[in-house]
């Protein structure tokens, strides 16, 4: 294994143990459709914006964010499609306010002639 393989395998190795050793929290959130997008409201008190972590996949939300001993976990399974490209979130006084603009299929239909 060379030094700088080492290197990474003691930063992850670290980073698995700093995550181990904080207390997870679900943190309050709502969850509601308006017109062509989801919008998640997250309650994060006392975070930085610098340590939340927002992913979005097709039909999946995950956000993690880090307080002092705390780490606040929400992955959240969506209902409909959305386009992780196009979302949005913004974060102000502890309350992150993601939009997750919802997939609409039959924008890439095929529109079948008529005989």
């Amino acid at each position: 294994m060379s030094e700088t393989e080492k290197e990474k395998t003691e930063l992850v190795n670290k980073q698995v143990n700093e995550v181990e050793n904080l207390t997870k929290i679900t943190p309050r959130f709502t969850a509601w459709m308006e017109e062509d997008k989801i919008i998640v409201r997250v309650v994060l008190p006392g975070v930085d914006k610098k340590d939340i972590e927002m992913k979005a996949l097709q039909d999946r939300f995950l956000l993690r964010a880090r307080r002092e001993q705390y780490l606040y976990d929400l992955d959240l399974g969506l209902d409909v499609d959305i386009e992780p490209n196009n979302s949005k979130a913004e974060y102000k006084e502890g309350l992150l306010r993601a939009e997750l603009k919802i997939h609409d299929p039959l924008l890439e239909a095929y529109e079948v002639p008529i005989q």
